[in-house]
């Protein structure tokens, strides 16, 4: 596997979250990337999504000589990244839930990210059959249903008045599924 560099500035953003807020790129910075072993096809493919370099540094691993850098295959490395990333997640959350809480209402805002993050797992079939039968309409709910579940999860401990443990993953998890769904509207455009 080559290595990367990369030099970026990411682009605006349309997509806003609920009452809370992932980080979101600012509105004069343009992108671009300048880097060394990255396929020019894949860079096109994530250059034109909300969030390029989460597209590329998720889709990155699950490549290899057998993915054509078309639309349609990297939406489906895009939906393993979404896979993995929510086990990564859920993983935190029990690893989260094993010790001792620092609130009493932490153990029940675990529960339900948990409760979300099996949901989204539960998807990774229907979305790919969606993917293979050209379904754009099916792909899009499940899409935007597992985006749903990671709202859920964070509006949690907005609640609950307690800052989320997991953040961080549910904010690369947002963007992943974010360019997923730009990524199928780009393939159903074509």
């Amino acid at each position: 596997m080559s290595t990367t560099f990369a030099s970026v500035a990411l682009a605006p953003s349309p997509f806003d979250t609920q009452s809370f807020s992932f980080s979101k790129p600012q509105e004069d910075q343009t992108f671009f990337i300048l880097s060394i072993g990255i396929n020019p096809k894949l860079q096109k493919i994530c250059g034109e999504i909300d969030y390029p370099i989460e597209c590329l540094t998720s889709n990155i691993p699950f490549l290899n000589e057998n993915v054509a850098m078309i639309s349609m295959s990297i939406l489906k490395v895009e939906i393993d990244a979404i896979h993995n990333k929510t086990k990564e997640a859920l993983d935190k959350t029990y690893e989260l839930s094993m010790n001792p809480p620092t609130s009493r209402l932490l153990p029940l805002c675990l529960k339900s990210c948990i409760n979300n993050y099996n949901a989204i797992l539960e998807t990774k079939q229907r979305i790919l059959n969606a993917i293979s039968m050209g379904d754009a309409n099916e792909l899009s709910m499940e899409l935007s249903h597992n985006m749903e579940d990671v709202f859920a999860c964070e509006e949690e401990f907005n609640k609950a008045k307690i800052k989320s443990p997991i953040t961080e993953l549910n904010s690369l998890l947002v963007k992943i599924i974010t360019s997923s769904l730009t990524i199928d509207v780009n393939m159903t455009n074509v």
